[in-house]
């Protein structure tokens, strides 16, 4: 067997095996198979609540391997940190269309906060107000940012493109205000037969407060 023969085999080999090495996914694959794993997972959790939920609930619901769940994500934690970020992104990119369509910009925002406390994922959110938030605090301790700081952030931006003075109304009362709906709504105090005219009667106030500063 000669030189060259001996070379060209061994070279065969070497990439025969580069060619059985799976493929690094791009930028877009990643993305997306994230975006599989929250969108398809969402439902699963809003039914199950996030103590129940499994990562193995989660990747069959995606149709995935427990495997690419954690090239993603670090933890079933990450996850659902991951997932409330979403949802709220979701809700504000939905504010941002109603809010700014055609008609008064009052009525606008009331039909928005008519419909956000409609929402199923509002109303989960209502539910497990406690445990998420205990969920954010475990994850602050690992640099995580504060999911409370991005809703401030995207009031503010809300209320500066409807044109509010937001030096007289502050979007972290704003914020506040929104947090407070969600736990009168999953309140076993509050009355049901009047709770939708007393969440009527905040919204006044929570208006009033966006156009008069008071």
């Amino acid at each position: 067997m000669t030189l060259l023969t001996i070379i060209a085999i061994i070279v065969n080999i070497y990439f025969k095996g580069v060619s059985r090495m799976p493929r690094a996914l791009t930028e877009q694959e990643k993305c997306r198979i994230c975006h599989r794993l929250i969108d398809k997972g969402k439902d699963i959790v809003l039914m199950h609540g996030i103590r129940k939920v499994s990562v193995d609930d989660i990747t069959k619901a995606a149709g995935m391997s427990k495997g690419s769940f954690y090239q993603h994500f670090e933890s079933k934690e990450k996850y659902l940190y991951e997932l409330t970020l979403e949802v709220h992104r979701q809700i504000f990119a939905q504010a941002e269309q109603m809010i700014f369509q055609d008609g008064d910009l009052q009525d606008n925002i009331r039909g928005f906060l008519l419909k956000l406390f409609h929402l199923p994922e509002v109303a989960f959110f209502s539910r497990n107000y406690h445990e998420i938030s205990e969920l954010i605090n475990t994850l602050a301790d690992q640099g995580v940012q504060s999911s409370h700081q991005m809703e401030v952030d995207m009031f503010e931006r809300l209320m500066v493109m409807a044109g509010i003075d937001t030096q007289k109304a502050k979007p972290g009362v704003v914020c506040n205000y929104v947090h407070m709906l969600y736990i009168i709504m999953g309140s076993d105090l509050m009355i049901e037969d009047y709770l939708p005219e007393t969440i009527d009667l905040i919204m006044d106030s929570l208006i009033t407060y966006f156009f008069g500063g008071v």
